[in-house]
């Protein structure tokens, strides 16, 4: 919430000001609960060796390329 909007009407400006003020009692004096927290699923990782994993993207890799140079032959 805005503390002070320049660009508000001298009218909206009254408004705004009564409404914070009937509402702060209640800020003061009431109880709110915190939103419950979301549950954090853990993602398990697979175990391969960096190499490994170097090895699989560059064979994805080389697998595109080959898909867009044997679609662009068909062009």
């Amino acid at each position: 919430m805005v503390i002070i909007d320049f660009s508000a009407t001298p009218k909206q400006a009254l408004r705004h000001g009564f409404i914070k003020g009937l509402s702060s009692p209640i800020m003061l004096f009431d109880h709110f609960d915190a939103p419950p927290a979301q549950e954090v699923k853990q993602i398990a990782m697979p175990i391969i060796s960096p190499a490994q994993a170097l090895i699989n993207d560059w064979r994805t890799i080389g697998n595109d390329l080959n898909k867009v140079i044997a679609k662009s032959d068909t062009q």
